[in-house]
């Protein structure tokens, strides 16, 4: 359905991207049973005066739930029986005051953030540009406790359906209703960033592929030369798994990574984690697609947010066009996923064009060799200049099919308070790290700061976790910084490591322990307000005086883990520029180890929390889980998962792609 086009108001929010989280507790009594309507506030966007009566009209026995029960069949045999809603009051929230003289509350928060971005896009849902919130009471409670309790999960997911009157199609918010039956003191979910989705990734694998059987082929009459062919993208399985697969390190390096099957697997897995109970919902941190428009493929497909898409809800397009013409199951979106999402956009979501996969070095992120690649072309012609140009008018499928906000907060039980910030697209000012390949993203603007102050206020004494897709700090260690420190470490006959550097390690060269005294370490981060941005999570801000819990982040496809801490004695820092140094302060001492160890290092809930809330803000960096670093250390794809107990962090695993 084209939401750029027609007359009928059109539900933005809730969604696939920010879905609802209800829980059927909230509506009973001490007995178990149920005494209250579950009700939920949605956000419209309609034309400019659109008269009340009107729009009331467009949902009135039109609007619906509908459960998805299953993650496989056909799209309608996965999904239950709809659910009709009840109106029971609307609000025009155009005469809501914006103004930035108070503090805002959270409803004022969301409609900021949507007036700052989506509203000042130009034809994202045609000429609607009023909002209003409504109020829907569902109809059958006791049908959806039932089902809850005939499924294998503490959750289900609902589809938003709006039977739009004389329209062909039907309005689908998905998986835009999550409802549980659960206790918020206990949860558990999963970290996953820099998807990099694009059509083009099963047509490059499908290639390499072809490339080795047409190889196959020719030697098939020589045994000594088949044994010699390297056909490890012909048998290559994957499988995620806590912990790493070191012995396999090298395979893994080259084993032809497809970023869209990587997607795939990930959705088996966290399928099969809700179904034991062990999942409650997923953050995806950025880079959802690697650029949107479409550089090779069927077609079927607008651009590549509709490849996300259709990849988590288990929908396919053109299973008789290449690569699906053998039926390799890689290709196929077989499982939708039952789990629900959150997102975040990251630099990449913004880019309209592709980059040449045979330009430099581009192919290492796919685990690639010059030869896998040799002969691959995409249909388009590869433009460097127009693949580096971001804007936010190609987020518009986004805020159409995924997330209305670029920035907003969601509250978990009582106890947690998790904010989205959006860290925007490529800065060009930063050029030096730009051209080295490590572009630092713009940063937060000065709304956005306004924005976080006020959701940290909002969380009172809540723990918080800010979740975005450039970190906050971010090391360039360099091949000259290497050789120096290698040197001044006492390090001989090896490189030096990154363990080198881990705070307990540091403090035998300087006694501090201090990363910020050595390294750089504003290389592919936040380009604006970077320092205001370190100041409000460690509590040294002047305007709001509280630490974050914990920040997590993507973006250069690297694991990584720091502790930050409000600095006395503070560090500048030359940004890397040669002829004219130009250097900058860095407001916060920072470190950086294996955090994650310590979590199993402590026999008592009370001496864990004591020691994370004094060595807290925590910042948490996740590899990919599509493509790979081409200048770090090899990290296998992958994500991390954490576990929520009494409302506090108790351990974060690190899952990644393993052969089998």
């Amino acid at each position: 359905m084209k939401l750029d086009k027609g007359d009928f108001p059109i539900i933005i929010k809730p969604n696939l991207g920010q879905p609802i989280l209800l829980n059927l507790r909230d509506y009973k009594d001490s007995n178990n049973r149920l005494i209250k309507n579950i009700v939920f506030e949605a956000l419209i966007i309609a034309l400019p005066h659109m008269e009340v009566e009107r729009i009331l009209e467009y949902f009135h026995l039109n609007i619906f739930i509908q459960p998805v029960l299953k993650c496989e069949g056909s799209f309608q045999e996965r999904r239950g029986e709809l659910i009709p809603l009840q109106i029971l009051e609307i609000l025009h929230l155009e005469q809501t005051n914006l103004k930035k003289t108070t503090p805002l509350d959270e409803k004022n928060c969301t409609i900021s953030d949507i007036k700052q971005n989506l509203l000042d896009l130009e034809n994202v849902f045609g000429e609607r540009n009023s909002l209003f919130e409504i109020k829907f009471q569902i109809q059958s409670p006791n049908k959806i406790e039932d089902l809850i309790k005939n499924s294998e999960r503490e959750f289900i997911l609902f589809d938003i359906v709006h039977d739009i009157p004389n329209q062909m199609e039907n309005k689908i918010n998905f998986h835009s209703i999550a409802i549980f039956e659960k206790n918020w003191e206990d949860f558990n979910f999963i970290h996953v960033t820099d998807l990099h989705i694009a059509r083009r990734n099963d047509f490059i694998l499908n290639f390499v592929q072809e490339k080795v059987n047409a190889k196959l082929r020719r030697v098939s009459h020589k045994k000594n030369k088949v044994e010699k062919v390297d056909q490890i993208v012909l048998t290559r399985d994957y499988d995620f798994r806590e912990g790493f697969q070191e012995e396999k390190f090298e395979k893994l390096r080259i084993s032809k990574f497809n970023f869209n099957y990587q997607l795939r697997k990930f959705i088996e897995f966290a399928n099969k984690k809700a179904g034991k109970k062990q999942l409650d919902f997923i953050l995806m941190t950025g880079d959802l697609v690697d650029y949107t428009n479409i550089a090779r493929g069927n077609y079927q497909y607008k651009n590549n947010y509709f490849v996300v898409l259709d990849i988590l809800l288990g929908l396919n397009k053109g299973l008789n066009k290449p690569p699906y013409l053998e039926n390799n199951s890689e290709f196929v979106n077989k499982y939708e996923i039952l789990v629900p999402i959150f997102t975040i956009v990251g630099n990449h979501d913004y880019r309209r064009e592709h980059y040449g996969i045979r330009f430099g070095e581009v192919r290492k992120i796919f685990g690639m060799t010059r030869n896998d690649i040799k002969g691959y072309y995409d249909i388009k012609f590869f433009n460097y200049l127009t693949a580096l140009y971001s804007n936010e008018r190609y987020l518009k499928d986004y805020f159409r099919y995924f997330n209305p906000n670029l920035n907003y907060n969601l509250y978990i039980g009582d106890q947690y308070s998790f904010i989205f910030l959006d860290t925007g697209p490529e800065s060009i000012a930063d050029l030096h790290d730009l051209l080295k390949g490590g572009p630092s993203t713009k940063g937060v603007k000065d709304y956005q700061i306004d924005l976080l102050r006020d959701y940290i206020r909002l969380s009172h004494d809540k723990r918080i976790i800010v979740v975005m897709h450039t970190p906050p700090v971010s090391p360039n260690l360099s091949r000259a910084k290497r050789k120096k420190y290698k040197k001044k470490l006492n390090i001989t006959n090896r490189e030096l490591e990154w363990w080198d550097l881990y705070e307990e390690n540091l403090k035998n060269y300087d006694g501090t322990g201090r990363l910020d005294r050595i390294l750089n370490l504003k290389y592919q981060t936040v380009m604006y307000n970077w320092g205001t941005l370190l100041k409000i999570f460690t509590g040294s801000d002047k305007i709001i005086k509280r630490k974050v819990d914990l920040i997590i982040c993507g973006h250069t496809h690297t694991l990584k883990e720091y502790r930050l801490k409000e600095a006395k004695d503070t560090e500048w820092i030359n940004l890397g520029f040669w002829i004219f140094p130009l250097y900058i302060e860095v407001p916060c001492e920072i470190y950086t180890s294996i955090y994650r160890e310590k979590f199993n290092e402590f026999k008592k809930p009370l001496d864990l929390k004591i020691w994370f809330d004094v060595n807290k803000p925590f910042v948490f960096q996740t590899q990919a889980l599509g493509p790979i670093s081409a200048t770090f250390k090899f990290t296998p794809p992958g994500f991390r998962y954490y576990v929520i107990n009494n409302n506090q962090i108790v351990d974060v695993k690190v899952f990644s792609l393993h052969l089998i």
